[in-house]
């Protein structure tokens, strides 16, 4: 295999979570035709509940196939068919890069056309890629966007951006590198270590501190827990500003690390109404990202900009304050170690390090979907109904059995919501797609995870992540026209929701050769 070749700086930030729309997922769409008059439209294969649209079938640039298809038989209380969009990348008949970019910012959200919008060129496609979640409860009269947290271990151009969950709290993640996608669970190692000897006296004999996090508000982990040390919050499940429930994991007792891609203000203490592990005043120092020497800092933390070439480490609870403080009053130098572990091999008893350089990304996922061609989630059944783990919450007839009057969907929104999903198949090809529809009023604008696996099953691919889905689901092609309800041609025009990042599929780098 040749690797393509390097990377140029490209990525900008990313901003996120945004307005609650009861509109389902976004599809971004353009009306261009194939990049030469000497290219066929690409044949779409043909997928079972599912009828090709020929006329938008279309090959964006050598090797890389777009097809969408529409729901043959809506079930009969749908008003409208579901969508399934598909972008197939083969990356040995073009020179083409598969990479994650977050936009201007990695601390606050955007849409994926405003992460497209920030780079020097624009890719053929891109959907939406990491988990996340609102840190705050903003005051909606403050100008001041409110910063957001990964869900898991998130990298971009071999600088973690985020931590990993604990293993085994059924979360992988991607990894973007030489152009084909690696589907895995993921450990981050992240640490700090002072130049101190015995000598000049070594806060409590330790040497080495454990860091929490990255580019988060210190004491509550949202969506999982990232240590042993993390508990499930104190008033139960954290609900953000916009109605959206998501356990809160606290740790009044943390290290958190900020680098120049936050590119927003470290954050004060009480981000968050609902959780008191972020109250702590604690501690704050600016390091030369280099030397590890500290360049400036002092009891309290929040308000300051983390510069290039910078890092800023926050520091709560009284011990983690006192070793801090120490440091500083020492002119101890701080060197940050970050190392990525690969378990997808654990039970062999190899845990491969991922070495950070700037070829590798890393998004965040949820539920794997496929892996070595073994369809995780079985199948949907004659009448199209899936219900796995969420049988509980379903009647005979697939209605919810907690439907009432004041919550038409009750909690069963997650088990059919739109859904985004990157695969790898037999071929070494990428796909990317994106599955979704209108909101109706007892059935939401997506699917059981089933009925995305099928149609990938279908493709031959081996491996598949579950991304972020419901109306963070976005598919873009080239610039885009407008924002639709996860339909190109649907009754009621969406709203874009701001995420963490996105996955594009850009010219670039080298073909594999076999």
């Amino acid at each position: 295999m040749t690797p393509p070749a390097p990377r140029t700086a490209h990525h900008g930030g990313a901003r996120l979570m945004a307005v609650a729309t009861a509109l389902g997922s976004v599809l971004l769409f353009t009306t261009s035709g194939p990049t030469s008059a000497a290219e066929e439209p690409p044949s779409a294969p043909e997928l079972a509940r599912w009828t090709t649209q020929t006329a938008d079938s279309r090959l964006l640039a050598p090797g890389v196939e777009y097809f969408r298809y529409k729901e043959t038989s809506p079930i009969a209380q749908r008003t409208y068919p579901r969508e399934l969009n598909v972008l197939r990348i083969d990356p040995t008949k073009g020179a083409l890069r598969i990479e994650s970019t977050f936009g201007r910012k990695a601390g606050t959200s955007e849409t994926v056309q405003e992460m497209v919008a920030a780079m020097p060129e624009t890719p053929l496609a891109a959907i939406n890629g990491s988990y996340f979640m609102n840190e705050g409860t903003p005051d909606t009269t403050d100008a001041v966007p409110e910063t957001i947290q990964t869900f898991g271990a998130t990298v971009r151009d071999g600088e973690v951006l985020g931590a990993s969950c604990v293993l085994g709290k059924n979360r992988h993640s991607v990894v973007l590198q030489y152009g084909v996608p690696y589907v895995t669970q993921l450990e981050t190692d992240l640490s700090v270590t002072s130049s101190l000897t015995e000598e000049q006296g070594r806060p409590y004999g330790e040497v080495t501190q454990r860091v929490d996090d990255v580019n988060r508000n210190p004491g509550g982990a949202l969506g999982c827990p990232r240590d042993a040390d993390d508990a499930a919050g104190e008033l139960g499940p954290y609900k953000d500003a916009y109605g959206k429930d998501l356990a809160a994991y606290t740790d009044p007792t943390e290290f958190v690390l900020f680098n120049y891609s936050y590119k927003t203000t470290t954050p004060k203490p009480d981000v968050n109404k609902n959780i008191t592990a972020d109250d702590d005043t604690g501690y704050e120092v600016v390091l030369d990202s280099t030397t590890g020497a500290i360049i400036e800092g002092g009891p309290g933390r929040g308000g300051r900009t983390v510069g290039k070439g910078q890092y800023a480490l926050q520091a709560i609870g009284d011990h983690q304050v006192d070793w801090l403080r120490q440091q500083q009053q020492k002119k101890a130098t701080l060197t940050v170690t970050q190392k990525l572990w690969d378990h997808r091999f654990e039970a062999d008893g190899i845990k491969r390090e991922i070495p950070l350089d700037e070829t590798v990304d890393v998004v965040n996922g949820g539920s794997l979907l496929m892996r070595d061609g073994v369809n995780k989630y079985g199948n949907t059944g004659a009448t199209g109904y899936a219900h796995g783990s969420c049988a509980r919450l379903y009647d005979e007839n697939g209605l919810s059995k907690e439907l009432t009057t004041a919550t038409p969907q009750a909690r069963t929104d997650f088990c059919r919501d739109s859904r985004t999903a990157l695969g790898v198949d037999d071929q070494g090809r990428t796909l990317l797609v994106t599955l979704s529809g209108p909101r109706d009023q007892y059935y939401p604008d997506g699917g059981f995870l089933a009925e995305v696996t099928e149609p990938l099953k279908a493709l031959g691919v081996m491996d598949a992540l579950n991304q972020d889905g419901g109306g963070s689901s976005t598919m873009m092609l080239g610039d885009g026209i407008r924002p639709v309800n996860g339909l190109t041609d649907g009754p009621a025009p969406g709203v874009e929701r701001r995420v963490y990042d996105s996955i594009y599929v850009a010219i670039g780098g080298s073909p594999v050769v076999s």
